[in-house]
């Protein structure tokens, strides 16, 4: 299922940047819906911080029937928002097709697309520039490389989102580790293009 997800990905890079200047081009836009959704799929699935942080209500709650007093402490489950059956379909697989309009296989997401950046007004503030960082990334991981597994089963990740977890009462989720391999699709091109970072970014 990594591999179908990883060629389509690639496929639809292709597709989007014929002349493969997807590497520099990837700086400046987003127009490659597929992997926008892979990386919000990847953050809903495996949820950076499972509890988020404290929160204090500011005055008092009412909820079913119940008074939440103000100055009460709460603390989200954004892991369980994150496997809610009621807002995402079959939430236990990895579809990044759920984010896409025009997938005629999975419902699509409507409202907050995952909770790995908590919710509401006190959410994370850099999740625009995050999301930004990592489509970068994996526009250009997925252009140079091609992802394969370990050779051994041993070593291959653990993909249980509470499982993976190599430290369980961290904040964040720290995955155990494992291995994988890097295969570049083109030397020449990958040369170039890390040459061109070089020179960019050496006074920095």
């Amino acid at each position: 299922h990594g591999r179908e997800i990883q060629q389509r990905a690639y496929d639809a890079i292709m597709e989007a940047y014929p002349n493969g200047d997807a590497w520099e081009k990837c700086l400046v836009e987003e127009k490659v819906p597929y992997v926008t959704a892979l990386v919000k799929e990847i953050l809903r699935f495996w949820t950076v911080i499972p509890i988020c942080l404290p929160r204090v209500s500011v005055k008092d709650i009412q909820w079913e029937g119940a008074t939440i007093p103000a100055g009460t402490t709460f603390y989200m489950n954004a892991y369980a928002a994150d496997y809610d059956e009621s807002h995402f379909k079959d939430p236990q697989s990895f579809l990044p097709e759920r984010y896409l309009s025009s997938s005629s296989t999975e419902e699509t997401v409507s409202g907050t697309p995952h909770y790995g950046y908590g919710a509401g007004s006190r959410m994370c503030a850099g999740s625009h520039l995050a999301n930004r960082e990592l489509f970068t990334a994996f526009i250009r991981l997925i252009t140079a490389f091609e992802i394969v597994s370990p050779k051994e089963p041993k070593d291959e990740p653990v993909l249980n989102c509470l499982d993976c977890n190599a430290v369980q009462t961290s904040l964040t989720m720290e995955p155990k580790k494992f291995k994988c391999g890097f295969r570049v699709r083109d030397q020449e091109r990958l040369d170039r293009w890390v040459a061109e970072s070089e020179e960019r970014t050496k006074d920095l």
